[in-house]
């Protein structure tokens, strides 16, 4: 029996320039323009820069196309698609699920924020005082109902459109938030860069210190790689799935990764230069971009419609992000329990993820106080997330690949069987077999906290 007829309902993309704004949108996300800035600012700016693109060329590109052939090759959800080449790694579908779980809820939390200050950029943000924005952030983040009202719209935002599917759902709504996302963007930095003040938070951000490198800086830099790549997760080997098996799968990767990396590197322009010329610490946490941004509004021309610019961006970047974690929870049930479909798949991810994000949001307000293992629940939610979970995954996916499907399979997959002639296949291969995972298995064992 052929593939075909094994997986008759399967869809696939409408072609490249749908898969390749689909998975650029579910790379380009939070971890873009709200995670990298922060990030980038505690790590020393330009050093954690560097740090953060030779890691992503060296390791992030690699492991991305490992997960797209994956799931082209298995022609089903990661689960399934893992089992196809040694049944002893279908545990890594089920922790990518657990993975995602985990990363949607604090996403809704933080979509949750953004809703809010999108409706209040025509109200209390459209003349705020710049002293003002940090009082009004702590005071609606330690309310308890309106994030939570917040979380639960962007939530059901998430399933109506994973609802709709590949073709009708997420393919559909990329092609409109993924070109207006790049438009607004573009018209932020312009602003940024521009800011009395701001020349110190350019050097800041592209003048490194190599002194500086640290295994905890480059253990974060592969985090913030693997979260915003969506790799680890094990989201692209299912959008992986939907592929043709005459995608050009080196040449689409390429297109993501420089469409993911240029969204965080304009990010960077945009928060680190303005926080420089406000005064505020570029490191400062999730916090930075809900004080920082509407601080800089509110001292230009039309700040309340640039400020609904910017978190309508979020909001678009946000989105595409979410419905791609979604993704991998919901065909990974339609295809083990037949009974269920994607509508009640949808709805049932989105439920559970709105029962783990309760807890990030209280821990912003009224549960601050509570810790575990002393992390609040955000930042143990990220922290086993980014620096356990995603490089575990990647590191058994690249022995996988490497090692067990072995260099003929993983060759024949690459090229499209010998019709794509390039030498990058057999550079992949390398990195693939021999450094990808004594790499990862250096920031697992960081992550844990074994060597440091």
């Amino acid at each position: 029996m052929s593939e075909k007829e094994k997986n008759p309902q399967r869809e696939q993309w409408g072609g490249r320039l749908g898969f390749v704004l689909v998975t650029a949108g579910a790379a380009v996300g939070m971890g873009n323009i709200m995670k990298f800035p922060w990030l980038t600012g505690q790590y020393g700016g330009a050093t954690f820069l560097f740090v953060y693109i030779i890691v992503m060329l060296a390791v992030g590109v690699s492991m991305l196309m490992c997960d797209f052939l994956i799931g082209r090759s298995g022609k089903a959800a990661a689960i399934e698609s893992y089992r196809k080449i040694s049944s002893k790694f279908t545990w890594m579908g089920y922790l990518g699920i657990f993975c995602a779980l985990l990363a949607l809820s604090y996403y809704a939390v933080f979509g949750g924020w953004m809703l809010y200050y999108i409706v209040q950029s025509f109200g209390k943000l459209a003349h705020i005082d710049p002293n003002s924005v940090l009082p009004f952030f702590e005071g609606f983040t330690s309310s308890v109902w309106g994030p939570l009202l917040g979380t639960f719209v962007f939530m059901v935002l998430t399933c109506v459109i994973v609802m709709g599917g590949i073709k009708n759902g997420i393919e559909r709504a990329s092609k409109i938030m993924m070109p207006v996302l790049i438009l607004i963007l573009l018209v932020l930095v312009i602003r940024a860069v521009t800011l009395p003040g701001a020349g110190a938070g350019i050097e800041y951000y592209l003048k490194p210190d190599f002194s500086k490198v640290t295994l905890g800086m480059v253990a974060a830099a592969v985090g913030q790689v693997f979260f915003s790549l969506n790799v680890g997760t094990t989201g692209m080997v299912n959008y992986g799935s939907y592929l043709s098996d005459t995608e050009n799968v080196p040449k689409s990767t390429a297109y993501i990764v420089f469409t993911d990396f240029g969204v965080a590197f304009f990010a960077g322009l945009i928060v680190i230069p303005s926080a420089f010329a406000f005064g505020i610490e570029p490191g400062s946490g999730p916090a930075l971009l809900f004080v920082t941004m509407p601080s800089l509004f509110a001292q230009l021309p039309l700040g309340g419609l640039l400020c609904c610019m910017f978190f309508v961006l979020l909001l678009f970047a946000s989105l595409t992000s979410s419905v791609s974690i979604l993704e991998i929870f919901v065909p990974n049930v339609t295809e083990h329990f037949p009974q269920i479909d994607r509508s009640k798949a949808s709805i049932l991810g989105s439920i559970l993820c709105m029962l783990l994000a309760i807890p990030v949001s209280l821990g912003f307000g009224i549960w601050s106080d509570i810790t575990l293992f002393g992390m609040t629940f955000f930042d143990m939610y990220d922290g086993f997330i980014c620096k356990i979970g995603y490089p575990l995954i990647a590191m058994c996916t690249a022995i996988l690949v490497g090692w067990i499907w072995g260099k003929q399979n993983a060759i024949d997959a690459i090229s499209n069987h010998g019709t794509i002639q390039s030498k990058i296949s057999q550079v992949w291969y390398f990195l693939v077999k021999y450094v990808c995972p004594i790499f990862l298995f250096i920031i697992v064992l960081n992550g844990f906290g074994i060597i440091k």
